[in-house]
């Protein structure tokens, strides 16, 4: 029997059993909600999920806490058909729709935390302790949030205060030594002030196992891609820590104006980085440090919305030389992200308008040592950008149609500092763009609605890149070598730009438990930044390259209980994105090439059930699927036993530019959960069940089957 044909009819047939639809976009991934009331915030102008054309989903607070949350990226992994790229050491990244994750450059997937920016790419530095809910907003949001949401949005929405007082304290304990500790305390002080409190500690004090088997059968080419001696071997130097402080308080000024402030502050310590599995990279370790601050002054009035709402971040990354305690930090970045949001929606009936203004200022510097105490140049010079943004929104909603449009006009200004070890002179530069969008939504039976949306979305590029002029040098000790290169700013270039149409049809029966959805997308994306190399030998930006994402989104989840007037609850749900076209066309010596994509998948899928015959009881069996994969092969030298004739000679590629074709995995978690009483939760959680042996980013396989027990006491 054919490798593929088996791997392919195995998942279909798997999903099959699940997917009785496709779940709507009414509803979460894995729990239902009343359509009528959820309230998507990363609209902006507080719509009803059921009046948006827009592709969103929702994960709520209660399938939050029923699944392993160390970090965003576990959440959404286990949620959603996004493709998710985690590392070791506390690093992950996001894709969407075709668009690659990455998490050695800026995204195309805006990562928001109630609705402002969240100063990091890096899911796995976002604690879930606080988190209400998660909006996923998927296709271009450029029209409410400028640059970065080509793909989409993610929007985290934090935990407010109590009506009245409420606490909780957390325990958890698991394999490779896994410790994590968090409460929170809530309430009102009186019928003005409110306020939460919050902390958490996690740990993994001994580096993970990787698995030992592989549920869908891999050829002997695929199994030396992982390594033939990974399985049941240990990432070296893959120990972290995590913490967590968090603050709320609001201020009720009248009936009408609020004013509430939060805060977080994100650290960690000698974060263990292992450099792929073979630490060809060197052995090393880092500091995460982030601090996210919010204001919010609204007023709510029948038809009006107001809201300003300045903020702040600050990411500070300290990188050292080696994971020893003789370590020195060799290298140290900040990216402090600051400005203000200001918005006003007016409604009269069906109809609502929004207009505003953004302001946003992106400060990076960075310092380097080449020893302890010794400085350096840094590998370019320091840069700011400030970003003023005018947008209005328009939106109607009735029973059987709703539709939005919406304009977005952006100003930015560059500012890069002298450098003289760099020879780098003060550059300014700046230039503007336009962005719409516009969707809508059409009851076309009882049930059944077609929705579509086109809009447009743009990726600014880095100040550097317009308007740098600087020459970078490493020396090489162990060689005796030192490595330069020189780069040139084009002030021409410009943003990335994509347009994307999306339509389909959705049904919802929410009394019998039966939602379902089925989504085409189609996205441009053009005047791609690339690297050219002048006749002086120094290097450039230039618009060149442009790919094309063609694909399908399919969801459904049906709930058994609701055959019994929902006496108990036996819920099937999945989610899948299946890529027909992801090419890229790219301009050589000798024309245009057109090649499949690197570093995205070709599916994407996420399937399971959860069973609950009690109200203190339920559990949940959950599998995600991981489609194959393109990418280049950096580790030809170490890794043997891969010939010339197993890399990927398909979609424009040839055997010289050694690509391997990574193949798919499918994992599964099972959770239990058990509520003693009103006050003591007690579950387990087995993560990786069958121990599989897999990679989500080619030299880094991840951990194996690990089992963790929680006990919360809520007071």
């Amino acid at each position: 029997m054919d490798v593929m044909f088996f791997k392919r009819t195995s998942v279909v047939g798997l999903s099959l059993v699940c997917s009785l639809a496709a779940m709507s976009q009414v509803a979460d991934s894995i729990k239902n909600v009343e359509v009528g009331e959820v309230t998507v915030m990363a609209s902006r102008m507080g719509n009803q999920l059921k009046d948006l054309p827009q592709k969103v989903e929702i994960i709520s607070g209660s399938v939050i806490s029923s699944l392993p949350s160390e970090n965003l990226s576990e959440v959404l992994k286990r949620t959603t058909n996004l493709d998710i790229v985690q590392y070791p050491g506390l690093s992950a990244t996001i894709g969407m729709r075709g668009f690659s994750p990455s998490a050695f450059s800026r995204s195309y997937t805006l990562i928001l935390i109630n609705g402002k920016p969240s100063g990091t790419n890096n899911l796995s530095a976002v604690s879930m302790e606080n988190v209400d809910r998660i909006e996923i907003v998927k296709g271009p949001y450029s029209v409410l949030y400028g640059s970065d949401a080509m793909a989409g949005v993610v929007n985290i929405l934090t935990k407010q205060a109590a009506d009245g007082q409420e606490a909780f304290v957390s325990a958890e304990s698991g394999g490779f030594g896994y410790l994590k500790f968090n409460g929170s305390f809530a309430g009102a002080l009186n019928n003005r002030l409110s306020f939460r409190l919050g902390f958490s500690h996690l740990e993994q004090r001994q580096d993970y196992r990787i698995g030992k088997h592989n549920l869908v059968h891999l050829s002997e080419t695929e199994k030396l891609m992982l390594d033939k001696s990974s399985y049941g071997d240990k990432m070296e130097n893959s120990a972290y820590e995590l913490n967590h402080l968090n603050g709320f308080l609001g201020y009720r000024i009248d009936p009408l104006w609020r004013l509430s402030g939060e805060g977080t502050y994100t650290y960690s310590y000698d974060v263990g980085i292992p450099g792929t599995y073979w630490g060809n990279y060197g052995q090393t370790k880092k500091d995460v440090k982030r601090l996210n601050l919010f204001v919010n002054l609204e007023r709510n009035s029948e038809r009006n919305r107001f809201r300003f709402n300045p903020y702040l971040s600050n990411e500070i990354d300290p990188n050292y030389s080696d994971n020893t305690d003789e370590g020195f930090i060799n290298f140290e970045s900040s990216r402090k992200e600051y400005g203000f949001q200001l918005q006003d929606v007016q409604s009269w009936g069906n109809l609502s308008v929004m207009a505003g203004m953004d302001y946003r200022m992106d400060d990076y510097e960075s310092d380097r040592w080449e020893s302890k105490g010794t400085p350096t140049d840094p590998y370019k010079p320091d840069n700011e950008k400030a970003n003023t943004a005018f947008f209005a929104q328009l939106a109607w909603a009735s029973s059987v149609f709703s539709m939005n449009a919406g304009l977005r006009y952006d100003h930015f200004k560059y500012h890069i500092d002298a450098n003289e070890g760099l020879q780098a002179p003060e550059a300014n530069e700046r230039y503007s763009t336009f962005n719409p969008s516009v969707g809508m939504q059409i009851g076309i039976l009882k049930n059944m609605k077609f929705h579509g949306s086109f809009g447009t979305a743009f990726y600014v590029p880095d100040a550097y890149q317009v308007a740098g002029k600087y020459s970078v040098f490493v020396y090489y000790p162990e060689w005796d070598f030192t490595w330069s290169q020189s780069y040139v700013g084009n002030p021409d270039l410009e943003p990335e730009k994509s347009q994307t149409i999306d339509f389909g049809l959705c049904y919802s029966l929410p009394k019998s438990g039966l939602k379902a959805d089925v989504t085409y997308f189609y996205t441009v994306h053009d005047n791609k930044i690339v690297e050219d190399k002048l006749e002086s030998g120094d290097y450039t930006f230039i618009n060149v390259d442009k790919s094309t994402m063609k694909g399908l989104e399919l969801m459904s989840s049906f709930d058994f209980g609701s055959l019994s007037d929902r006496a108990f609850k036996l819920e099937l749900y999945s989610n899948w994105t299946w890529m027909f076209k992801n090419e890229l066309e790219e301009e050589g010596t000798s024309g245009t090439v057109t090649r499949d994509m690197l570093y995205t998948r070709k599916s994407n899928g996420n399937f399971g059930i959860i069973y609950g015959p009690k109200d203190y009881l339920s559990m949940q069996l959950n599998s995600r699927y991981i489609g194959s994969r393109l990418e280049e092969d950096p580790f030809s030298d170490i890794r043997t036993g891969i010939t010339t004739d197993d890399y990927y000679t398909g979609g424009g590629y040839t055997a010289a530019d050694k690509v391997l074709k990574h193949p798919d995995y499918l994992l599964f978690d099972y959770s239990v959960r058990y509520s003693f009483n009103s006050h003591v939760d007690f579950g387990i959680t087995i993560s990786n069940l069958l121990d599989e042996n897999y990679s989500e980013k080619d030299g880094y396989n991840m951990p194996g089957r690990s089992v963790l027990a929680r006990v919360t006491y809520k007071f």
